[in-house]
């Protein structure tokens, strides 16, 4: 993919107007691809055409003289060892221009241009590999689905323990997890508790006596059916006792262990309880893996979305930090209202991801500084409604997703996609469509430059009650007027863009 040369017009339009030079970028053809600002005559373009060429073929910085101007200069625009365009400058005969200095001066532009150019590469390229990985995305969103059903808690493993303890007749029965100590579960016969004064150091010195040349440990078990055999268990309780013990072991990750302790030494462990417990802690290990894995999956899946908002931001030079700002501002809604921690998560997800539907319009649409046509306006809109389907497929941001589709309806209905109206519009949607607005007007846009808080403010008031919810309006003006208030001087305006 070769620089986009348009793109720069603007760039260079304002430098004309700073130095007086008139500024033209041509293509490797000579065709001319960024104009002068100025208007020209019909052969301008015609009569510097054999001197880009010459820039192109010579690889370096030249000056000519040309009929009508004083003289021209001009440097190549390379990308990836080839030459893709030139860059020429030249000036009325009043214009002073040391060679120089317009080297110097050229050179540097035009590296800021090949610079940019690589930029817009390695940013299409990551939004090629992000929008190829959605089907990976679907499959995952399936695979966690599913073990989700197997999702390892503490109330799973005490209950487990608890019906081991009883099937096995045993006194004490225990999970040992180094791994995961705020899991470990030691649950006791109630009418024995007064025997087992401290359950956990009793544990712990069980398994810590286990000697690891015991031959079982080979078949991942240790079974002691009298602690009076072994000094190193009797000293560990004062009854005699049996002990069997299984390792959690998965894909030949060791978690820890399954156990129980009998002070009945009418009887043994027998293969049966060996072949239970250890298809018990065979089960326990497979959830636990599955477990890590469902949450490496949900870290995954998260991180994959955040790496497309970063990189729909970095195709528009307006919306770098933009959904970072939305979150916060809706953070300070969610503490306000003291909404529930799991509408907070879901807002949280909401606002962050509520523009993740850019990641497929234009970069070309997204900056333009002039007017968007019909079709382009219909493609904003549709952005909600994209983002919605990119996201569906994903389990743990289900609940998210109504605060992505509905971010631009209107309180008066009419807004999009849906034209819903008041209080039918999710909250999450109406608190993200205030903190979007205000983040929208307090930055610069590709067509106007940013305006103040207090400005913002006054704006957000004009559309209370119309386009957004007005209870909501008057909670964030307060919580914004509260923060300007603890700052002496108000921040500079960023840079962002319209949800």
């Amino acid at each position: 993919m070769l620089i986009d040369l348009s793109k720069f017009e603007g760039f260079l339009e304002s430098m004309s107007r700073i130095n007086r030079l008139q500024l033209e970028i041509r293509d490797e053809a000579g065709e001319v691809v960024v104009p002068p600002s100025s208007e020209k005559g019909p052969d301008q373009s015609v009569d510097l055409q054999p001197f880009a060429q010459k820039v192109m073929e010579g690889w370096s910085f030249q000056r000519a003289s040309i009929p009508g101007r004083a003289v021209a200069f001009g440097v190549p625009i390379q990308q990836g060892g080839r030459v893709v365009g030139s860059l020429l400058a030249y000036g009325a005969s009043d214009v002073e221009m040391r060679p120089e200095d317009m080297e110097a001066f050229l050179a540097q532009t035009a590296r800021l241009i090949e610079e940019n150019g690589a930029c817009q590469r390695e940013i299409e390229d990551i939004t090629d590999e992000l929008s190829q990985s959605f089907e990976d995305l679907h499959l995952y969103s399936r695979i966690a689905t599913q073990i989700k059903t197997l999702k390892f808690s503490d109330s799973m493993l005490k209950s487990l323990m608890e019906e081991i303890m009883d099937a096995m007749r045993s006194d004490l029965a225990f999970a040992e997890l180094p791994e995961r100590r705020m899991h470990n579960v030691r649950v006791v016969k109630p009418f024995l508790a007064h025997k087992f004064k401290d359950p956990a150091a009793l544990v712990d010195g069980l398994v810590d006596s286990i000697p690891a040349e015991a031959p079982s440990l080979k078949e991942n078990y240790f079974i002691l059916n009298h602690s009076e055999e072994q000094p190193v268990f009797r000293r560990l309780h004062p009854e005699p006792y049996r002990f069997l013990a299984v390792k959690v072991v998965h894909d030949h990750h060791d978690y820890g262990w399954l156990g129980l302790f009998s002070m009945n030494l009418g009887s043994i462990f027998r293969q049966s309880e060996l072949r239970l417990l250890t298809s018990m802690a065979e089960q326990v290990a497979a959830i636990i893996a599955n477990t890590d894995l469902y949450q490496d999956l949900e870290r995954f899946v998260v991180n994959v979305v955040k790496s497309l908002v970063h990189a729909i931001e970095a195709k528009d030079v307006y919306t770098r930090g933009h959904s970072e700002r939305v979150n916060l501002y809706c953070t300070m809604v969610a503490e306000e209202l003291g909404l529930p921690e799991q509408e907070r998560q879901n807002l949280h997800w909401a606002s962050i991801l509520h523009d993740v539907g850019k990641i497929g319009i234009s970069e070309q649409i997204l900056n333009k500084p002039g007017k968007l046509t019909t079709e382009e306006f219909l493609m904003i809109q549709d952005h909600p409604t994209k983002g919605f389907n990119i996201l569906k497929p994903i389990e743990q941001l289900s609940q998210s997703l109504s605060g992505i589709l509905h971010h631009h309806e209107r309180y008066d209905g009419k807004g999009y996609p849906f034209g819903l109206k008041g209080d039918a519009i999710p909250l999450v949607g109406r608190i993200i469509a205030v903190a979007d607005t205000y983040d929208a007007i307090t930055s610069t846009r590709a067509y106007r430059p940013a305006k103040s808080s207090h400005e913002a403010l006054e704006i957000l008031e004009e559309v209370s009650g119309s386009q957004l919810d007005p209870s909501l309006v008057e909670l964030f003006s307060r919580l914004i007027v509260e923060e300007m208030e603890d700052v002496e001087e108000e921040p500079p305006p960023r840079t962002g863009t319209l949800g």
